[in-house]
C-alpha cells in the first residue's frame, strides 16, 4: 500500500466557522413495551445479554446537540417498574443511561413491582424526586425523577453493550436521529408510552471523542499476532502498541481539542491524518482506521514515543463526525511492514 498516494492532502487550513447556541425542543410518537414478546430474561442476562424486545420511538434534532435538559414521557404505563431500563440513542448509535430498573438490588430480585402509572413522567439530571431504591409495592406517581446509574451491586457497568453513564447535561452528538429506548429485563409485565418529547442545548457546545479500531485483539488481527496493550494499535518496536486519546471540546466557536499520542517508538517521522469512514483494514504492521482524506504537516513522535496535534482546520457549520489516526515509521518490527498506526479516534465536531 502507497501511503503516499494514500494521503495526498500536504497541510491543513484553518476555516473556523462558529455555531450558535440554541435551546430546541422535538417531540416523537408513542410505543408499545415491549413492543412484541413478554420482555427479556429476568436477572439471568444481567447485564451482559440485553432483552431481546425493547419499546423505542425516534425524532429527529435538526442542529447538533451539545446538552440534554430533560426527557419527557407522556402515558408512560408499566407493570413492574423494576423491569425497565431507559437509554437516550444518539446518531451514532451509543446509547446513554436514563434509569436502570427502580428497586434493582442485586440479582435475586427483580426491582419495584410499583406501576408506572400512565402519566406524564420527566427524567432530569437533578431537581427532581429519586427513583425508588428498594423493592417496593407502591406506585411510581407521574412527575419529575432524577437520572440515575443505580448504586451498589446493580450499579450500570459503563460502556458494557455500548450503553454508557453519561449525565444528560454532558450528552452530546451530531444532528440527526435521536431514539429513547425502554428495555424489558423480564417477562409477564407490558406497557406503553403515548409519545415523549427531548429538550435540549445544540449549537455550540462540543465534545472529546471517544475510541475505536484497536490492535489489542478485539478486532482485526494484527499481523504475525503483534497486538498492542487494551485499546492500543498494534505492537511497535517500542513493545508496546501506540495509543491516540483525545481531549477538550472539538468545538468550533471555541477549539481546545487535543489529539495525543504515546507509546510509539522513540524518534520516528510521522503525521496525524483523518478520514469520513471508520475502516479495520491490514496496512503495515498495523490497521488502518480510517479512508484518509485529509492529513496533517509532519509531527514526528519525541524522545518517549509520543507527541500532540491541536489545530484542526474544521468547518463545522453542520456538524461533523471525524474519524483520526497517527500513521508513523517503525523499520525493524518482526513483521516486515515498515510503516504503523495508533488506534483511531472518532469525534463530532459542533
Amino acid at each position: 500500500m502507497n501511503l503516499r498516494k494514500l494521503l495526498t492532502v500536504t497541510s491543513v487550513g484553518f476555516a473556523l466557522a462558529a455555531t450558535a447556541n440554541a435551546q430546541f425542543s422535538v417531540s416523537g410518537p408513542g410505543s408499545l413495551i415491549p413492543t412484541s414478546g413478554s420482555g427479556g430474561g429476568g436477572t439471568t442476562l444481567w447485564p451482559t445479554v440485553m432483552p431481546p424486545f425493547q419499546g423505542e420511538s425516534t425524532v429527529t434534532v435538526a442542529q447538533a446537540v451539545t446538552s440534554i435538559d430533560s426527557i419527557v414521557v407522556d402515558g408512560f404505563a408499566h407493570t413492574w417498574a423494576g423491569d425497565l431500563q431507559m437509554t437516550l440513542v444518539d446518531p451514532a448509535g451509543t446509547e446513554h443511561l436514563i434509569f436502570l430498573r427502580p428497586g434493582f438490588l442485586n440479582t435475586s430480585n427483580f426491582g419495584s413491582n410499583g406501576d408506572f402509572d400512565g402519566g406524564q413522567y420527566t427524567f432530569v439530571e437533578m431537581g427532581g424526586a429519586t427513583l425508588p431504591t428498594s423493592s417496593t409495592n407502591t406506585s411510581l406517581p407521574a412527575g419529575t425523577y432524577n437520572q440515575t446509574f443505580n448504586s451498589g451491586g446493580t450499579t450500570w457497568p459503563s460502556g458494557t453493550n455500548n450503553i454508557n453513564n453519561t449525565p444528560m447535561s454532558t450528552i452530546a452528538g451530531a444532528a440527526g436521529d435521536w431514539k429513547l429506548r425502554i428495555y424489558d429485563w423480564a417477562g409477564g409485565d407490558t406497557g406503553s408510552m403515548t409519545g415523549w418529547t427531548l429538550n435540549g442545548n445544540g449549537g455550540g457546545g462540543g465534545n472529546s471523542g471517544k475510541a475505536y479500531c484497536f490492535g489489542d485483539g478485539t478486532g482485526t488481527a494484527c499481523p504475525c499476532s503483534g497486538f498492542g496493550g487494551t485499546g492500543e494499535g498494534c505492537m511497535t518496536t517500542s513493545g508496546s502498541g501506540a495509543l491516540l486519546t483525545g481531549t477538550g471540546n472539538a468545538n468550533t466557536a471555541g477549539d481546545s481539542f487535543v489529539l495525543t499520542v504515546s507509546g510509539g517508538p522513540a524518534n520516528k517521522p510521522g503525521i496525524f491524518f483523518q478520514g469520513p469512514n471508520p475502516l479495520g483494514n491490514f496496512a503495515g504492521d498495523g490497521i488502518l482506521c480510517t479512508a484518509p482524506n485529509m492529513r496533517y504537516d509532519l509531527n514526528a513522535l519525541d524522545g518517549s514515543g509520543g507527541t500532540t496535534q491541536t489545530n484542526f482546520g474544521i468547518n463545522a457549520s453542520s456538524a461533523q463526525i471525524v474519524n483520526y489516526q497517527y500513521w508513523f515509521r517503525d523499520p525493524g518490527n518482526t513483521c516486515g511492514g515498515l510503516f504503523n498506526f495508533s488506534n483511531g479516534w472518532t469525534v463530532t465536531w459542533l
